[in-house]
């Protein structure tokens, strides 16, 4: 929410165009960053009759290695904006951070500080998953749902089902209690450095395909749209491609739901 400046910024110092690195930090001084917009993000899901998920970061340090955690603080003006989006049918649901998905004591100290709700969701930060730590971390502290389970270098499925689940406990042989809603598709994934390097152009007819295979079997697909990737500055996988995704999906007759909404749907044994 406070980055958006910073790659221009350093861009311009590199090139030595001084006045324009001048340009950037006094903008990013004085008016609002292009990222801090989730107001925007909130009536770009509207559009389709639909409410966002908004996973919020607690941590603004980085993780104990090195990996970067949230550029923004939970501050009383941004709960005071959560609060009215929530008033809006949106959801607050908690984005754990680096170090929590094999610590306790850590998840569920986050997820007080987020949650106004003895349950909610959790997606954690950087997909962190421990196989053998952090499913019993995330029922320990009763959170109702999931959405971490899926590739950064790949959208699909993870689970090779289309369908929320319950994660089987091996230990206890049962079911845990809080419900895996799959991360189908993030926007990072389609064009990044390290992950698919998709053209503008490129994104829609390359899920189709996955989306397709949904649609005919009743299921679920979510999509991670980040904030920064509503600036219209972003011409690769930001706010055209979100729109032709989500017009396809309304096109096909898709319901939009928050992920608490899907949780619903799915009641425990």
């Amino acid at each position: 929410m406070r980055s958006a400046w910073k790659a221009p910024a350093k861009a311009a110092l590199q090139n030595g165009q001084l006045l324009n690195f001048g340009q950037q930090l006094w903008r990013h001084c004085t008016q609002p960053d292009a990222w801090d917009n989730l107001e925007a993000v909130a009536a770009a899901t509207a559009q389709y009759g639909a409410r966002s998920t908004f996973f919020v970061l607690p941590a603004h340090r980085p993780g104990a290695d090195g990996t970067p955690n949230a550029d923004y603080r939970l501050t009383a003006r941004l709960w005071q904006r959560l609060a009215k989006l929530a008033e809006q049918g949106h959801e607050v649901a908690l984005h754990a951070s680096i170090g929590t998905a094999d610590n306790f004591i850590h998840f569920d100290d986050e997820q007080q500080q987020v949650l106004d709700v003895e349950e909610g969701g959790n997606r954690f930060h950087y997909l962190r998953w421990e196989p053998r730590l952090t499913p019993d971390i995330v029922d320990r502290a009763s959170t109702s749902f999931d959405s971490t389970l899926g590739f950064a270098e790949h959208f699909g499925f993870r689970n090779s089902y289309c369908h929320p689940f319950f994660p089987f406990d091996f230990q206890h042989g049962q079911a845990y209690c809080f419900l895996e809603i799959p991360l189908n598709i993030m926007d990072a994934t389609l064009h990044h450095p390290n992950y698919l390097q998709l053209g503008p152009d490129e994104v829609l007819p390359a899920l189709v395909p996955m989306l397709s295979e949904v649609a005919k079997f009743g299921g679920v697909a979510s999509v991670l749209w980040h904030n920064q990737n509503f600036d219209p500055a972003n011409t690769a996988n930001g706010p055209r491609q979100f729109h032709e995704v989500m017009g396809w999906l309304r096109g096909r007759g898709a319901a939009f739901l928050t992920g608490t909404e899907i949780w619903a749907q799915f009641p425990a044994a």
